[in-house]
């Protein structure tokens, strides 16, 4: 069956109302090949990778979590139109 973006649309958009609710600590982003939501938690000593086929699910896992972003990092914004990315100040 061949699939397009247009099939995600409404997967996408969850997406990034989350990364928005979610702020710079968290990126969040739609799978489409694996057909789940993923959060990367950014800062931190280690990495953190969530993952959850439901958006629910994913947004759950993150509050269990409670992970705070501990030192100034990138911020990288998603849209369906647009590409994103900027620095805190005084981040050189």
């Amino acid at each position: 069956m061949p699939w397009t973006r247009a099939d995600d649309t409404s997967f996408y958009a969850d997406a990034e109302r989350l990364q928005h609710h979610l702020g710079a600590d968290w990126v969040v982003l739609w799978g489409p090949g694996s057909r789940r939501f993923w959060a990367f938690a950014r800062g931190g000593c280690a990495p953190l990778i969530l993952s959850d086929p439901t958006l629910e699910g994913l947004r759950q896992q993150v509050r269990n979590v409670g992970h705070r972003q501990t030192r100034p990092t990138y911020a990288a914004t998603h849209t369906t139109q647009t590409a994103q990315v900027t620095q805190p100040p005084n981040s050189r």
